[in-house]
């Protein structure tokens, strides 16, 4: 992390309460600086149906468009691997927001987005050693 602060993580709002709760307290108890980056999908904002929060959370991190992952004192460390990880459109394709990327003529958006994603998933990995 640039700014060295001791603990740094990201979860998810709703979904895997344990591990915002882990990480909720971790960064309290931390000494000195702490950052938590939540995810906390908006369905009237995203435009998607309220009952479907969980499982617009569950999508953006089993398509690691969201990756669970923490920084302990600068060691990145993986909280979730997906066993197979879906392909963006699976989350995009719940949300209202992203419905012009599905008008023909547009599949190189999701593809971008895809590569996007897929780039900054790999960096993670090497990151946390995998």
């Amino acid at each position: 992390m640039a700014h060295g602060i001791p603990y740094a993580a990201q979860t998810t709002f709703i979904g895997n309460f344990s591990d915002l709760s882990t990480k909720a307290h971790k960064a309290i108890y931390t000494p000195g600086a702490a950052f938590l980056n939540v995810m906390a999908p908006c369905p009237r904002g995203w435009r998607y149906p309220s009952e479907k929060l969980l499982e617009v959370t569950k999508a953006a991190v089993e398509t690691c468009v969201w990756p669970l992952y923490e920084v302990v004192e600068g060691k990145y460390i993986l909280s979730y691997k997906p066993k197979n990880k879906l392909p963006v459109e699976h989350y995009l394709k719940m949300q209202g927001r992203f419905a012009h990327m599905f008008k023909p003529g547009n599949e190189w958006m999701i593809e971008q987005v895809q590569k996007e994603v897929d780039k900054n998933w790999e960096e993670l990995l090497k990151l946390c050693e995998f």
